[in-house]
């Protein structure tokens, strides 16, 4: 199967090709690593010019090899990879990791050679990591198939949750170095270079169903095939598996690094922040957030709530951090009264609101921490705790007595993550951390490590919901667009578009194409006056800049003069035909005006668009987004998100607007789009019209353009 990589991940048996008896060279590395750090299976050294490495016989050939091989180490010149891509093949090698950089980093020749690499790849099922990889490690299995130094003293740790996935082979090497001196282990560290076939997708789904795995970090640059990634964060989500993702690449600089970088396309970077958001991907801002995200959900409990208390020995640093709170999500409800009396009994100069000064006096009083922490907790009003010590961390020998007081609070509250804020030297911080407790010396990123638990929390909440309320809410399928149109255009107008989504029952204005003065007298009398009439054409699709649009039309002499004029006007306009005049009801009844839009992503796909409508959308830019489709519930999200949203709220006696049929309208848009993925570049129904609550929508202005 395609997706099988166990191979990869837990070889029995692996060859170096290009092995080396050096292990400071490229090739010697991997061995050495291998041999030295307890491998358990099998491994064959290939090089023509050695009989023996360290007492293994070594072979010239990979084809030369006995038995069979999960995995081929490809540590060669670029110009032999191709050829001994070939020979692994035909050895029937289950997956290879090519170190090799030169292909499509670099140039067309490299790009081309690249492409062979991932043809022949599909075409005899072997998985190939790379080329221009670091390799990858799997600390349980002590399966060591990189070219790392991170790796020439030390071995990781063996108990680390987080898998680890990187497009770059540096930055992942010094975020593994940054962890561990954290005391932060992996389970799977693994680099996927050029990403001829492995990608980070693919490395997620395998995490996702990994048992010795609990969370995933990823560094990413750009994606090729924004769908694989999406499924990954699903299966990720319903294995309730936290992902925990730093992207680069924000501004245009970066962007143009990354595709220099990787060869990924890169789409706009406010539509990955979409996609991470809606699958319920933590996005990293810093590396030092990276791996607090990741040591948090890894090591922390499901927070059930955003009710945090925060113990401190200093009043400075808790007005900081309540700030630091509202800033992240979270609350602070003040200590119950009951207990702030129990409090003020045990010590009369603290502060007992929340947050809870303990003052110094917790340094000359053992207990007093813990006294204040079980009366607070067990309270039951909160959810998470922080604890700031100052330095405490410094001095070891006073860090004892609160470090067990911490540890009955732990072991009595299991459920409530709690997270321990000092200065610590390298003794107290191994201290600490073999303690179990989860450690941070700066208080304002233990805030963000609690409330990205309490953001997992929220997203996993939704996706219950999600899966349960996911059904299209259009009841025909879509077929071929171009089957439902007259016109052989690209660019649609108001009135095509608008006869094409009402066949999905998307509501749309009473209108009707008039092709000349008798028909539209005739169409103006059938809807009722005052109308609308609005000259079409698929070469000028901005129709007010060019005069297009006459609004109250009272009575037949306006009609028909109105209908020779916009003809003219189309007539006139270089390289434009006409296709009618539309004759429209006038929308009369309190309304206000709504975006809803598609743009098709070059890596996501389709994506929905919602804001305040009319020329507001482009004044603004109070937009939300997500990919299609989108559930009803979800649509009510989008238009909660919204700074304009209190604008459809009753305000004032005022009557509340019909926010569930708007809802209902963008999720029928958006099942629309998502089926014609493949043929619609970009739509817009921009102004739609929400009418007062119970009184519906209707699509006043429509656009497409096809691809």
């Amino acid at each position: 199967m395609r997706n099988d990589l166990k191979p990869l991940f837990e070889p029995e048996s692996i060859s170096i090709i290009g092995c080396s008896p050096d292990a400071k060279k490229i090739g010697g590395r991997p061995f050495d690593y291998l041999v030295k750090y307890g491998y358990q299976g099998k491994i064959y050294p290939v090089n023509p010019n050695y009989k023996t490495i360290r007492d293994f016989t070594c072979y010239e050939t990979i084809l030369s090899v006995p038995d069979d091989i999960d995995l081929a180490i490809i540590a060669l010149p670029q110009k032999l990879v191709l050829s001994t891509f070939r020979d692994c093949i035909e050895k029937n090698v289950k997956s290879v990791v090519i170190f090799s950089a030169g292909f499509s980093e670099l140039g067309e020749q490299g790009k081309h050679e690249q492409e062979q690499i991932t043809q022949l790849a599909k075409e005899n099922n072997i998985r190939v990591l790379g080329p221009n990889c670091l390799g990858l490690f799997n600390a349980g299995k002590c399966v060591y198939t990189t070219f790392s130094t991170i790796l020439e003293d030390e071995e990781p740790l063996h108990d680390g949750r987080i898998g680890f996935v990187s497009q770059s082979g540096a930055f992942g090497s010094h975020v593994f170095t940054l962890a561990r001196k954290h005391h932060i282990g992996f389970s799977y560290f693994v680099a996927t270079g050029n990403e001829s076939d492995v990608d980070v997708a693919d490395c997620i789904k395998y995490l996702a169903e990994d048992e010795k795995t609990t969370v995933i970090a990823c560094y990413i640059e750009g994606v090729k095939d924004g769908k694989k990634l999406i499924e990954a964060f699903q299966l990720a989500a319903k294995k309730k598996k936290p992902v925990v993702i730093l992207k680069v690449g924000k501004s245009d600089v970066g962007m143009q690094a990354a595709m220099s970088h990787t060869g990924s396309m890169v789409g706009y970077d406010s539509v990955y922040d979409t996609i991470f958001n809606q699958y319920g991907v933590y996005r990293a801002e810093t590396i030092d957030e990276f791996i607090d995200i990741a040591k948090a959900f890894a090591d922390l409990p499901v927070v059930k709530g955003n009710r945090l208390a925060i113990f401190t020995v200093s009043g400075g640093v808790g007005i900081m951090l309540s700030d630091q709170v509202m800033e992240h999500g979270l609350t602070l409800p003040e200590t119950p009264k009951e207990v702030q009396v129990k409090l003020k009994s045990i010590l009369p100069i603290a502060g007992v609101k929340n947050p809870l000064d303990t003052t110094a006096q917790v340094s000359y009083m053992p207990t007093l921490l813990e006294n204040f922490m079980e009366e607070v907790l067990k309270s039951d009003q909160y959810d998470s705790a922080i604890v700031f010590l100052g330095f405490s961390g410094l001095k070891p020998d006073t860090l004892n007595s609160k470090l067990t007081s911490l540890l009955k609070i732990k072991d009595q509250f299991p459920h409530i993550p709690l997270v321990t804020v000092t200065l610590c030297n390298e003794e107290s911080k191994k201290l600490i951390h073999e303690s179990g407790l989860v450690l941070n010396e700066d208080p304002t990123r233990a805030v963000k490590m609690l409330s990205a638990l309490n953001k997992l929390r929220t997203f996993l909440e939704r996706n219950e919901k999600v899966e349960s309320q996911n059904v299209s809410p259009i009841d025909q399928e879509t077929s071929d667009i171009k089957s439902h149109i007259s016109v052989d255009t690209k660019k649609l107008t108001e009135y095509t578009s608008k006869q094409f989504i009402a066949k999905y029952n998307v509501p749309v204005t009473e209108e009707r194409l008039a092709l000349n003065a008798k028909e539209a007298v005739e169409y103006a009398n059938l809807i009722g006056y005052p109308v609308a009439l609005k000259g079409m054409s698929p070469q000028i699709l901005h129709k007010t800049e060019k005069g297009l649009v006459l609004l109250n039309i009272e009575n037949e002499q306006e009609v028909e003069e109105g209908f020779n004029t916009l003809k003219t006007i189309i007539n006139d306009t270089e390289n434009a035909w006409f296709e009618g005049v539309l004759i429209q009801e006038m929308l009369k009844e309190d309304s206000i005006e709504m975006y809803v839009g598609a743009k098709r992503d070059p890596v996501f796909g389709q994506m929905i668009l919602v804001g305040l409508g009319g020329i507001f959308i482009e004044v603004f830019k109070d937009v939300a987004m997500r990919k299609a489709p989108v559930s009803i519930e979800m649509a009510q999200e989008m238009i909660e998100e919204l700074k304009s949203s209190d604008m459809l709220k009753e305000f004032r006696g005022k009557a509340p607007y019909d926010v569930p049929a708007f809802s209902k309208l963008i999720s029928q848009f958006s099942y629309m789009i998502n089926d014609l993925e493949d043929q619609m570049e970009e739509a817009d129904l921009n102004p739609t019209m929400v009418f007062k609550d119970g009184k519906g929508v209707k699509v006043a202005d429509a656009l497409m353009k096809l691809l």
